[in-house]
């Protein structure tokens, strides 16, 4: 007997467009099988979205929160004790680097597919974590001593000691959640447990309280996230705690290159404090670390890139490569119509928010000026790195990674920081770290983007690219001449809004394709409803 023909309503095919002139005789396994793979691919997608949109959305209350407190540190502290400050933060963040493992980018590819495998290394790696901060605690101790620190820097180190291993620990919570998709209790944690370390830095401010109180607000949230992440996990993913040696010991070693990858790109924003403070001054370590309080808000995006990009792109890759390539694609779109307008913010209004932390700061403008454009070319590198391991091309991250951050970025600082401090004298060496920073990044951008090679682009990405530079130009050429005479303030809300017109009417940005995302938001990640296949009986 003929097998019954199965046809869809307009528009409605198995593919998404509508069907050919003459009906098409599908079987009806096969119809049944495309519409499954297809409604996957939808739902995961829209899935993704809404991750991301609730991940972006605490995230952006939490960098509200921190952008609130920075003033109230600058403002409490001199820029020689935001230095200290800072200083020891990077200084015990470099050791405590030996604690990530690897975890997270394994956690993000693997347990993305087989979320019961948590737990066959997840609490091992907790013990090993534990043992490894005992052997760190006694490193730092040892070369603190060596260095001859006042007891109230080694007691600001220690205390960040103990708040680098928690947030190393919750970093792997973290991934275990956004690998299973299940993010809404992590971004109410989020937002929680940021209020609570800026109520603790407001508390240690109104109380002139010495600075190693500064880092205990930075435990008792990360104290807080962990507990909240461990519940989270059980509830969602039936997370156990198990001591499995053979099994993390696989583990650990699948994770090396994610390891060297995680360690290298930790060193960014650490290692060249940490050296600037050496070769310069804490104080110019002050005034650079106010500059990157400021701008590094425009890389509120790079955990949701990481937490919801990684899972989808894992997903994709079990289907094909081109599927990953066009996910990179417009996941570079999307990132750059955000982040170019937040860099152009803090680019022309540099001023007024190095304002806002204190006179003290001033020669922190142009620091922050040289370094918005890190986080653009950050998420440009980022994404590029996720389709290279998603194609298992991992070992080009990391080796990319390695020479960018531990090779190149420390010698160029080792280069400018003296000449430039020598040159310039204050601030000229924390110029001489941001623009290492900025050439390094530059450099690393440059060779992923090579390596990826036609599918890193397409014609629809190179339009949206010259659109935005042209944009941004005329922005540029209007603040140094018809927008000239306005008041600071007024001038960025019309250099704003000019951009937003550009960037509309160019095309840069298509409102149509915002508006469909505010809408794979409103109905939660579940797919739009298709029509029903009717089936016709055969002719006889």
């Amino acid at each position: 007997m003929p097998s019954p023909l199965v046809f869809y309503a307009h528009g409605h095919s198995g593919q998404g467009r509508a069907p050919p002139a003459h009906p098409t005789v599908t079987h009806p396994s096969e119809s049944i099988q495309q519409d499954a793979q297809a409604r996957e691919r939808s739902s995961e997608a829209m899935g993704a979205v809404r991750n991301g949109l609730q991940l972006g959305g605490s995230l952006l209350v939490t960098y509200a929160i921190a952008f609130g407190i920075r003033p109230l540190l600058t403002h409490y502290l001199s820029p020689e004790d935001f230095g200290r400050f800072n200083w020891a933060d990077s200084f015990s963040a470099i050791f405590f680097i030996a604690t990530n493992l690897g975890l997270e980018m394994y956690i993000r590819k693997e347990v993305s597919r087989r979320p019961e495998h948590a737990s066959d290394f997840f609490g091992t790696s907790l013990l090993l974590r534990l043992g490894l901060t005992v052997v760190l605690m006694g490193a730092l101790s040892l070369v603190m001593e060596y260095r001859e620190d006042a007891p109230q820097m080694r007691h600001l180190v220690y205390v960040f000691a103990v708040a680098q291993l928690l947030v190393m620990t919750n970093a792997s919570m973290a991934a275990l959640l956004h690998a299973k998709g299940k993010v809404a209790g992590l971004s109410i944690s989020n937002v929680v447990t940021k209020v609570v370390w800026g109520g603790g830095l407001f508390a240690v401010g109104v109380l002139r309280l010495p600075l190693p109180w500064l880092a205990v607000p930075v435990v008792a949230s990360e104290a807080i996230k962990l507990a909240v992440g461990w519940y989270l996990a059980k509830q969602h993913m039936g997370l156990t705690f198990r001591v499995d040696f053979p099994a993390t010991w696989k583990v650990l070693k699948a994770g090396v290159p994610y390891f060297l990858t995680a360690a290298a790109l930790a060193t960014n924003g650490r290692l060249d404090i940490m050296i600037l403070g050496m070769l310069g001054s804490h104080e110019e370590v002050g005034w650079y670390s106010a500059a990157w309080s400021i701008s590094n808000v425009t890389f509120a995006l790079n955990p949701v890139m990481g937490w919801v990009l990684l899972p989808l792109m894992s997903r994709a890759a079990a289907r094909s490569e081109d599927e990953v390539s066009t996910i990179a694609r417009r996941a570079l779109e999307g990132t750059l119509a955000v982040t170019v307008p937040m860099m152009m913010l803090i680019v022309m209004g540099a001023p007024l928010w190095i304002g806002l932390l204190g006179k003290d700061y001033a020669l922190a403008v142009n620091l922050l000026r040289l370094q918005s454009p890190l986080f653009v070319l950050a998420f440009v590198t980022m994404t590029c790195g996720s389709w290279l391991t998603m194609t298992n091309r991992e070992w080009w991250v990391t080796g990319t990674s390695i020479f960018g951050s531990l090779l190149l970025n420390p010698l160029l600082n080792l280069l400018l920081v003296p000449r430039l401090h020598a040159a310039y004298g204050d601030g000229g060496g924390a110029a001489g770290t941001a623009l290492s920073m900025l050439l390094m990044e530059v450099a690393i951008t440059v060779i992923m983007l090579s390596r990826m090679g036609r599918a890193a682009v397409d014609r629809r990405l190179l339009v949206m690219v010259a659109k935005t530079a042209v944009v941004c130009a005329a922005v540029v050429a209007l603040d140094q001449t018809v927008f000239a005479p306005l008041e600071a303030w007024p001038r960025l809300g019309v250099e704003a809004f000019v951009y937003v017109v550009g960037v509309l009417a160019l095309g840069a940005v298509r409102p149509g394709e915002v508006l469909a995302v505010v809408k794979l938001a409103r109905r939660r990640g579940a797919p739009a409803p298709e029509a029903a296949p009717v089936a016709v009986a055969p002719s006889p």
